[in-house]
Parts: structure tokens; C-alpha cells; sequence
């Protein structure tokens, strides 16, 4: 029954889910998107959802206009502006994304026809499963590399983690 209960529970978030794709100007715009970008073995991203990401986004976005005010009288435009580029754009992108499931896909892998697999690990993340192991454990229940037809497809990036993640056992 739980597992039942999981499996409805990710597949509304993931039809509700919107993908957007996490191009340089959009990391540029929100800098905290960029760290998580670096990593080659990262596809896709989700920010906390639900009222936790409302909360924090709105107590991010108070302080960062709270510490801009205070930093613009000392340091100028500049002292202003910081504050509200570097968490101002950190509080709104988890405050819009709690409102809609959002995933951040980089670019390469939109345009890839593993993105329904990348949909659906990432559905399962903001519909309350933390733990990576276990999103990939859920994930092999449903999905194997043959079943995919992974193997020796051209199409598929070198450097891909979901071909070797859903060969482990």
C-alpha cells in the first residue's frame, strides 16, 4: 500500500512538474543554480518543495532586501545590488518553485530521450523521497538498461550516470 501510495504521489508531481532548462544566462541570473550544474554526473535539479521551500524562499528573498537596504546606505548601488543578486534570486527561484514542481535540466538533456527518466527521478525527489539510494532503488523497480535499450545507443552521452546507475544492483 505504501508503495502504491508512493508511486500516485510522484506521478501527480510529475505531471504537474515543469522542466526548465538550466542554461548559462538562467545560472548567470540565479547564481545558486550553477553550483549543482557543475557536476557532470548531475542532469537534473530540484529545489525543497512544498511550504519548507515557500518559507525559506520568503525568509531568503526579506533578508536579502533587508541586508540590501542596510548594505546600499554604506556601500552604495552595488552594496544594494549584491545581497539581492546572490540570495534575492536564490529566495524567489525556491518560493516559485514551491508553488510549481519545477526541475531544472541542463540543456544537453532536454533535447535527450532519457527525459522522461529524468522527469520521473526527479518527481520522486520533490515528492518527499530525500535519499538518493532510494530514488534509484525505485527507479531499477521500474526501469532496467535493457529495458531502455541503453546499451551502445550513440545517442546517449559518455558521460550519462543513468545507464551505469540503473546496471547496479
Amino acid at each position: 500500500m505504501a508503495a502504491k501510495a508512493e508511486a500516485s504521489g510522484w506521478e501527480e508531481v510529475n505531471k504537474k512538474m515543469r522542466v526548465v532548462r538550466l542554461t548559462p544566462p538562467l545560472q548567470a541570473l540565479v547564481p545558486v543554480l550553477a553550483l549543482p550544474a557543475l557536476s557532470k554526473n548531475t542532469r537534473g535539479m530540484t529545489l525543497i518543495p512544498g511550504r519548507e521551500g515557500l518559507a525559506l524562499g520568503a525568509i531568503l528573498l526579506a533578508a536579502s532586501g533587508a541586508t540590501a537596504y542596510a548594505l546600499y546606505s554604506v556601500a552604495g548601488p552595488l552594496g544594494g545590488f549584491l545581497p539581492l543578486w546572490l540570495v534575492g534570486t536564490a529566495g524567489a527561484a525556491l518560493f516559485l518553485s514551491a508553488l510549481r514542481p519545477t526541475a531544472f535540466v541542463k540543456p544537453i538533456c532536454v533535447r535527450c530521450r532519457l527525459l522522461p527518466v529524468i522527469r520521473e527521478h526527479e518527481a520522486l525527489h520533490l515528492s518527499g523521497v530525500a535519499s538518493e539510494g532510494a530514488v534509484w532503488e525505485s527507479m531499477r523497480s521500474r526501469h532496467s538498461a535493457d529495458s531502455l535499450s541503453l546499451a551502445g545507443d550513440p545517442a546517449i552521452c559518455s558521460f550519462c550516470p543513468i545507464p551505469k546507475r540503473l546496471a547496479k544492483q
